[in-house]
């Protein structure tokens, strides 16, 4: 099912779903007191990135402009050191 619901409404289902570990579609499960099947997710992030801002990137983190895998790995860097710190 899909539903038609305020940014805000969506918003506080999605964050009491990452904060309990369940995907949007379990929390909704569990705030209607139904089965909730699926075992605790791990929230991956993902965006997108063309091929010239990853060469941005690599030139910026001084690493080969085609060695995708140390460009993600220097953004996975960045964000747990901004964000660890409560930031």
């Amino acid at each position: 099912m899909a539903f038609d619901l305020t940014s805000d409404v969506q918003k506080s289902i999605k964050k009491q779903a990452v904060d309990e570990e369940l995907t949007p579609s379990d929390m909704i499960r569990k705030i209607l007191q139904l089965d909730v099947k699926s075992k605790k997710t791990r929230q991956r992030l993902s965006f997108n990135l063309n091929d010239d801002e990853i060469a941005e990137l690599a030139i910026r983190f001084g690493v080969a402009t085609d060695d995708k895998r140390a460009v993600k790995q220097q953004v996975a860097d960045i964000l747990i050191q901004k964000f660890s710190k409560g930031e």
